[in-house]
């Protein structure tokens, strides 16, 4: 393989099919991102023409709430007052609406009292405010206002005066009983032109405002104010947004900053107002981070691509080594389980051992001695009792019997253990008489098939008679009830203090058993007034 990989006809397939893979992978995302950025650009145009929306929105709603706002001030329980529409009041009102927006330098009232109509006009310049004569055109249209009963949202109209666009604008009419009232703005667009010049000034798009008739009403070209900027054509696009209502958009190149722009038309940009926003945004600020951004995801591409190339040179370089290493460690590590498991059957066979040989030991225990009291017992009972006494020798045949049968595995069922443990302690019994209370038995059905190690009962019995003192005033009580997932055997504690220490031969026993079959949940102590053994049972399948 090594031979094969150092052949320049191999090494040159390599490198084509890394190549190939390299251009498809840079054609593929070039796609997928050339897509993604599209979107990107126009998310991007919408956030710039609503940033540049809400500007101008804000700046024309505060122009017409003067009217709505000096209206407002007389028509909330004022307007029934001939005093509070004295001329004092209404110019005190109008003064202090030219001092709040500063945009505005010309304002006026119309006030009809019966028969008499009359006319107030303010002119704001440098040297403050003062009082003019209302031009004849302004007075006209002012007239009119008061025959127009329900009259639009906005009272609003477009005039020339000297060669300038001047935008009248009339609040709602108020009547009372007293008289007839219309607050209005004279604005000159050129001069509203100038004060929103420090509005949005580092702003990188263009925005203008036509009415209805494609007459510019904004812009920052200040000759182009005034002028009909479109022919209201059915083709056009800005006709299309009036009469539709919706906002839309399309690339053009601009007549006033002559490069490609991305044109947003927004129709009915100032509410109650029949006026058309346009917003050109240039191509270049939309394209210059989107084009950013592709070549960083295209140098990126190329570098994971590089960094995939090079890592998979660095896993065909070493691969052997490694597999070779883990192939080494796999042995090792299959040695060492083979080494655990026949440790582990070692330990198991040594404590099986262990549990059969202290099982022994127990039954030569119990041979000698407990044979040498039962015989003993039985002698005093031939004469007293013949017919218990023959019960008394069936009893100790079954007993031995069963001490002297064979498990291999050193475990009973349940249900042997209490049959032999009831024999056993229907002779000690025997031998005790009331010393000894009758047997306490709760074993639940469920665990009489269960298993236990062999002659556990029988042992946890012959530790409590021998550790404890038996007397008629203070008798031994046995209790062995159902726990849970074992047997409870507990008798009440009242040592004797001339035991000799017999090594828990017994309870080692026990331990070693349930070791060998890996339950550790034997325990015993004393609890209280009570010497407590518990004795998990065992299911084993055979």
């Amino acid at each position: 393989m090594k031979f094969a990989v150092q052949k320049p006809r191999y090494l040159m397939v390599i490198g084509l099919t890394i190549f190939l893979s390299i251009i498809g992978i840079v054609l593929f995302t070039g796609s997928l991102l050339e897509q993604r950025m599209t979107r990107i650009s126009g998310f991007t145009g919408g956030i710039l023409y609503k940033q540049k929306l809400s500007i101008f929105s804000y700046e024309f709603n505060n122009i017409l709430n003067i009217n709505r706002n000096a209206i407002k001030s007389f028509a909330q329980g004022k307007g029934g007052n001939a005093e509070e529409l004295s001329d004092e009041n209404l110019q005190k009102t109008l003064r202090q609406a030219l001092l709040v927006e500063k945009k505005v330098n010309r304002a006026w009232y119309a006030l009809v009292k019966g028969a008499d109509t009359s006319f107030f006009y303010l002119i704001r310049n440098a040297e403050g405010v003062r009082k003019a004569a209302m031009p004849d055109e302004v007075k006209a249209w002012a007239r009119q206002q008061f025959l127009i009963q329900n009259g639009p949202m906005v009272r609003s109209r477009m005039t020339n005066e000297r060669d300038t666009l001047h935008w009248l604008t009339a609040s709602d009419l108020l009547q009372s009983a007293k008289g007839k009232l219309i607050f209005g703005l004279d604005i000159n667009l050129l001069e509203l032109q100038h004060s929103f010049y420090n509005i949005d000034p580092i702003t990188t798009t263009f925005a203008f405002i036509v009415d209805e008739n494609g007459v510019c009403i904004y812009n920052p070209y200040e000759k182009l104010i005034g002028k009909k900027m479109y022919r209201m054509r059915t083709e056009k696009m800005n006709t299309k947004v009036i009469g539709g209502g919706k906002i839309r958009s399309e690339k053009v190149m601009s007549d006033s900053i002559q490069i490609p722009v991305n044109r947003y038309y927004i129709p009915n940009a100032i509410v109650g107002l029949k006026w058309t926003m346009v917003v050109d945004i240039p191509s270049f600020v939309l394209e210059e981070d989107v084009s950013a951004i592709k070549n960083y995801s295209v140098y990126l591409g190329l570098i994971a691509v590089s960094i995939i190339i090079g890592l998979i040179w660095l896993y065909q370089h070493r691969w052997q080594k490694e597999f070779l290493l883990r192939r080494e460690v796999e042995i090792n590590r299959q040695e060492l389980s083979m080494e655990k498991q026949a440790l582990n059957l070692i330990a198991e066979r040594q404590q099986k051992e262990n549990a059969l040989l202290q099982l022994g030991k127990l039954k030569e225990k119990v041979n000698p001695h407990f044979l040498f009291n039962s015989l003993s017992s039985l002698n005093a009972l031939i004469a007293q009792d013949p017919d218990l006494a023959k019960s008394f020798v069936v009893k100790l045949s079954r007993v031995y019997r069963y001490v002297l049968e064979s498990y291999p595995n050193g475990l009973a069922t349940v249900e042997e253990e209490l049959r032999f443990m009831n024999e056993y302690f229907f002779l000690l019994k025997i031998r005790f008489g009331e010393a000894l209370e009758p047997l306490t038995l709760e074993v639940s059905e469920e665990h009489l098939q269960a298993k236990i190690p062999f002659m556990s009962l029988q042992t946890l019995i012959e530790n409590a008679v021998k550790h404890n003192i038996l007397s008629k005033s203070n008798p031994l009580k046995i209790r062995m009830e159902s726990q849970g997932d074992g047997i409870m055997v507990s008798n009440n504690l009242q040592l004797r203090p001339d035991v000799r220490d017999s090594g828990k031969q017994g309870l080692n026993y026990l331990q070693s058993t349930y070791a060998y079959f890996g339950n550790e949940q034997l325990k015993y102590g004393v609890e209280g007034d009570q010497y407590q053994c518990f004795l998990p049972v065992l299911y084993l399948t055979e």
